[in-house]
């Protein structure tokens, strides 16, 4: 034999061993081959890369009729064929296609019912396979939507709740599946006094009065998940980390009652709380922020506060305590830390309607000399001006837990009708008291000059000045969310206190009040109301206070129907500002989807001149329509302000676009 032949002999050996076997599909009548193989997906590979054979036709056949069964196909039938060592052939039997088509709910309020029917639905459209236009109707779908449908009423505090197919219809031609289910939600369950079981007796009566606050709630999931978070915090947090704590139930029409086992264990104190994996930060900063927990019972939740606060410099990407007994009843924590890319320079780009394009640039370090303070300097540049600031943050001054910044800034911007170059140092220290109050102090100090740009100098006020003031912020936060609140409410008030040093001095007290309420009606419906009062009271003649230091309304937060800044007093077009003013919000909320959501609202305020004449001030109203949507800086608005009771040279009404 010639080389040359034994060389192609050995190179079609080659070919035929790494050949891959073809399996074609025939029969289909709803689905192309294509189609069939995409929702087929990898499941064929170990039939591909093997030889032709009875078993691997099998194989392939019993994987097809999976498939097939699990997008409708009840009563398909799939045959096989060898037809050559390379090649397999798949035949169809179709049968009909059976899809689910409307679920209707009966028994329940509509907007509740159309929640219910999209969980009874979930199941077939999370099976919904790419190259079909419809969600299957499987058999073994039925009980699992019915199970959501009774988990979703439980959660809700319906633990009797039944749900049940009262019907179903499959139209001829489609093969739709019109399924109706009968709900009976039976009695709303209440929380009733637990019953408490101990080994030893102890935590009884901690227990008791723990869960008290909780009775006479509805007995919802997130009741109960919060009476049960209470009980366990309570020995938590006393020296208990090892505690077994489990909660049953007794269901006794219209009690809930909640089951406690306490086993309490052994009572620990804290010796010592160790560091490792610290590179770059100090040491000595980590410890002097746990060792007031040392020497004292174990509090695992003042524990996991310590580790949130350290995750939440960004200093860390994660942390893990580990707990060690050293002694009867001492136990030694260690933490493990993993330090992160601290040092970052960023740039963001934005827009919104009021300073137009927005652009910044800053370079941050989250933990700047390894102590966790963070640095960040920048500047921001739009359409209105410029800002540069460099900002310094101590999370813990002398080790308490009372936050400190240091703020240094420079900024030239426009206003409408006159500009302003100002510099300033800023010292704020914010100390947060307990879950919901918290307050804030500022001191700072600024040289302004102001210009005029279409302004008569003598509405500006003094316009080169010093501005040293002190500012107290307290607030009341209530709220589920800071960012994106659905409900509760929270209140604050600030009460400046400064004087504007120039060629005359004029001092002056400014205090306000801001809130917002928050409540959802139900599913897809919420309300919120919201409002806010400010009042400045300059010494000797207000004319001299310069026009940066006034107080100003309209806009995307206040009344909408107004740009920015423009509603009330104006000379040559220009807002003047006022020294009191008032505004309130109260909108509708319909969600769309999760994140998306359509808004009407209804604004009103005023903004007077002298403070005076506050009452007498003429009240603007608005009415309006938006969209929003939500993002995990806040939501992203886009809103339409009509003027109801427009006077002349007014605007019809505003467009606003902002975040927040």
């Amino acid at each position: 034999m010639s080389p040359h032949r034994v060389i192609s002999l050995l190179l079609l050996s080659a070919l035929a061993a790494t050949a891959e076997t073809r399996v074609r599909i025939t029969g289909m009548t709803r689905k192309s081959e294509g189609n069939v193989l995409d929702l087929m997906g990898g499941r064929l590979e170990h039939v591909r890369k093997n030889d032709a054979s009875t078993s691997r036709a099998d194989d392939a056949a019993f994987l097809l009729r999976q498939v097939l069964r699990k997008d409708g196909y009840a009563d398909v039938r799939v045959s096989s064929r060898i037809v050559s060592r390379t090649e397999i052939l798949l035949i169809v039997q179709e049968g009909p296609r059976l899809s689910l088509g409307d679920v209707t709910v009966n028994g329940v309020p509509p907007d509740v019912a159309a929640k219910l029917s999209k969980l009874y639905a979930s199941p077939a459209e999370k099976a919904r396979p790419l190259g079909s236009g419809s969600p299957p109707f499987r058999e073994d779908d039925v009980e699992k939507g019915l199970a959501f449908i009774r988990q979703e009423l439980n959660a809700q505090g319906y633990w009797s709740a039944e749900a049940a197919v009262a019907d179903r219809v499959t139209e001829p031609g489609t093969e739709q599946v019109n399924v109706t289910i009968e709900v009976k939600q039976g009695e709303l369950y209440r929380i009733a006094p637990a019953k408490i079981v101990s080994p030893d007796n102890r935590g009884v009566i901690r227990t008791k009065t723990t869960v008290e606050p909780f009775i006479g709630n509805d007995a919802t999931t997130a009741n109960l998940n919060a009476m049960r978070l209470a009980v366990e915090e309570a020995f938590n947090s006393r020296g208990y980390p090892d505690a077994k704590i489990t909660m049953g139930r007794t269901l006794d029409s219209p009690r809930f009652v909640p089951d406690f086992f306490i086993d309490l264990g052994t009572r620990v104190r804290l010796n010592k709380v160790h560091v490792t994996g610290l590179e770059r930060t100090n040491p000595a900063r980590v410890q002097s922020r746990m060792k007031k927990l040392e020497g004292e019972w174990y509090d695992e939740a003042a524990m996991n506060k310590r580790v949130r606060e350290f995750l939440a410099t960004g200093a860390f990407s994660s942390a893990i305590v580990e707990k060690t007994q050293v002694a009867e009843k001492r136990i030694d924590a260690t933490l493990h830390l993993e330090e992160a890319r601290a040092r970052e320079i960023s740039a963001a780009a934005g827009v919104d309607s009021y300073h137009g394009p927005i652009f910044r640039l800053s370079y941050a370090d989250r933990n700047a000399f390894g102590n966790l303070l963070g640095f960040s300097t920048g500047f921001e540049f739009s359409a209105k001006g410029v800002l540069g600031e460099t900002k310094l943050t101590n999370p813990w001054l002398w080790g308490s837990d009372v936050a400190g910044t240091a703020r240094a800034y420079a900024l030239f911007y426009g206003r409408e009708g006159y500009t302003a170059l100002e510099s300033g140092l800023e010292g704020k220290v914010n100390w947060k008291i307990g879950d919901h109050y918290g307050l804030e102090v500022l001191i700072g100090s600024s040289v302004v000059k102001l210009d005029k740009d279409g302004l008569p100098a003598s509405e500006l006020g003094e316009q080169t000045y010093g501005n040293p003031r002190i500012r107290f912020t307290q607030s009341l936060d209530y709220r589920d969310s800071t960012v994106l609140p659905k409900s509760g409410w929270h209140i604050e008030n600030p009460l400046e206190i400064g004087s504007a040093v120039g060629g005359d001095t004029t001092s002056y007290v400014k205090g306000g009040l801001t809130g917002g309420w928050y409540h959802k009606l139900n599913n897809n419906y919420s309300v919120g109301l919201g409002g806010e009062l400010g009042m400045l009271i300059p010494t000797g003649d207000g004319e001299d206070l310069p026009i940066d230091l006034r107080l100003f309304n309209g806009g995307p937060r206040s009344v909408r129907s107004f740009p920015e800044r423009e509603l009330g007093p104006t000379v040559n077009g220009y807002p003047t500002g006022g020294e009191a003013m008032w505004s309130a919000n109260a909108e509708l909320i319909r969600s769309i989807t999760s994140t998306f959501k359509g808004v009407v609202f209804v604004d009103a305020g005023t903004l007077a001149r002298e403070y005076d004449e506050l009452m007498d001030a003429e009240i603007e109203v608005a009415a309006g329509l938006g969209v929003r949507l939500d993002l995990p800086i806040g939501p992203v608005r886009l809103e339409y302000g009509y003027n109801l009771t427009r006077d002349l040279k007014e605007p019809k009404g505003t467009l606003h676009f902002a975040i927040g």
